[in-house]
Formats: C-alpha cells, structure tokens, sequence
C-alpha cells in the first residue's frame, strides 16, 4: 500500500515529466485522464495525490511521453541515462534533439552550449547567441536523423496537341504525364505555352519536354526562359512530329539544339526511350 507522500511524489514526477513535454499544469490533469482513459475527477484526485498510482498507470503515462517508466521511478538515474527532449536553436531555425543537461551555470563556466527552461520545456544555444536567463550546462546533445520520403522529380510536359484519345478527354501531354508518373517522376502536363509560362514563374522543374510548335510557334520562347529560370540547367526534350512531313525548319531545331542544348525525340514519342534519356540525363547533373 503507498503513502500519501508516495502517492504525491509520484504526482510530482508525473507533472514534471509532462511539463518537459511541454503541457503546463492546467491542462495536465486533462492530459492524464486522457492517456489513463480516467474521469476528469480521478485524473484530479491522481494529481494531487490522493490516489494510489500502480505500476502499469506509471508505465502508460511513460509511454505516452516516449520516456522509460524510470523517468518516474527514479528520475535522476533516468535523466542521465536517456536524456531530455529539447530544441536546439540556431537563430534562424530549430533542431529537435534529446540533451543530457547538467547543473546551472555559475558565473565564470565555460560551455560550448547552455540550456534554458522555457514554457516547461528545453532550449539548447550556442552560448554566444543565448538569450538572458538561468543557463545550464549541456553535456551532451544527441540528434537522430529523420527517414525522408524520396522526392520524386518534377517534369514539365508542355504539349498543345489534342493526341489520338483527345475525345475521350487524354490528350498527348497526358499520355506522356502518365507514363513518367508511372516510373515514379511527378510529371505535369500544361496545353499551352501561355499556362506553362505561368508556372515557371512559380516553380522550379527538374526536366521539360516540349513540343516544338506551341499555339502556332516554335517553342524557341519557352526554351530561352527555361534557359533563364532558377533551374537553368535542368535536361529539355523537343518533340516533334513534322520533320519527315516537311512542315518543321530542320534549320531552326538545329539553332536551338545549339543555343539550348536540348535533345530531339520525334513524336509519337517512345516512352521507354524517353525515360532511358532522362534518367542518364538526369544522373550527369
């Protein structure tokens, strides 16, 4: 059976290991009957020591802060063992980090960094960029590096041809669209020179493909601010379906091979092929 001074040390760690998290004692209670799945009256009476705790109340409480049941238990033992959720603060942004903290800082200490309690919760500072304030000595920070979700490469796909589905509503930009997606770029399509222009502005692509006569001219345009978007750089496929036609300047796809360093796909374009040419391209960036 524990005592009353058991039952309120517990309460104490309890709300301490909570304002460490963040939660300031007015919500605390709430917090509790939360994780305990308690009345808002039981979790009041937990917190203020009027009610015995078990062991598997104290291990849920720990796990819902992602802490060992010995932050409870014995909490100087564990602090040092595990350490503190903390923020490191370099100014112009903020590192989630755990920080094993020591004694306040008297006047004359030296520490790399210095850690302060604010709103219930840890801030780590290079000691010259912290503010006024209690400072603590910072013995160790650890910073665990977050699982990042690939991001797929954007391509553009700029076509204004209605394609040989155009009534069932896929034109060619889509068809295009849909196969790069398919190999796991995120292509997206534009119908006119005007619209893609329009999205330059605002985005940075890492690819194009172009059909080379775009609303009854050449893309000669849209290439030169490709050429001075932030991406400068990034690979341009030409497509074109009129060369062997006789309807297209071989004269004036050649200036632009040079002056925008592109490549030329004739249409219907061969999708593998495509993709083979901007996967090497893409791979020499």
């Amino acid at each position: 059976m524990q005592s009353s001074d058991d039952n309120l040390l517990m309460a104490q760690r309890v709300g301490q290991l909570m304002e460490r998290h963040a939660i300031p004692k007015s919500k605390q209670t709430g917090a509790l009957a939360k994780t305990l799945g308690l009345s808002p009256a039981q979790a009041h009476r937990k917190m203020r020591g009027q009610s015995n705790w078990t062991y598997g109340e104290l291990r849920d409480v720990a796990a819902a802060f992602n802490a060992s049941i010995t932050a409870l238990l014995d909490p100087e033992t564990s602090e040092h063992a595990q350490g503190v959720p903390a923020l490191l603060d370099f100014g112009n942004h903020l590192v989630a980090c755990q920080a094993w903290i020591g004694p306040e800082i008297l006047t004359g200490q030296g520490s790399e960094y210095v850690a302060m309690s604010t709103a219930g919760s840890w801030r780590l500072y290079p000691t010259d960029m912290a503010p006024r304030g209690k400072k603590f000595v910072v013995e160790l920070i650890e910073i665990r590096p977050k699982s990042l979700v690939p991001t797929r490469l954007t391509v553009a796909v700029v076509d204004d041809d209605g394609g040989s589905d155009a009534q069932g509503g896929l034109r060619t930009a889509d068809t295009v669209c849909m196969y790069l997606n398919s190999k796991g770029y995120d292509a997206r399509a534009f119908y006119s020179a005007a619209a893609f222009r329009e999205a330059l502005k605002q985005t940075v692509f890492d690819a194009y493909v172009v059909d080379w006569m775009l609303d009854h001219e050449t893309a000669e345009t849209a290439l030169s601010e490709i050429r001075t978007s932030d991406n400068p750089d990034a690979p341009v496929f030409i497509l074109t379906g009129q060369m062997q036609a006789g309807n297209v300047n071989e004269s004036d796809i050649a200036r632009a091979i040079t002056a925008f360093d592109v490549d030329v796909l004739e249409k219907p374009a061969r999708l593998p092929l495509l993709v083979a040419e901007l996967n090497k391209r893409l791979a020499q960036r």
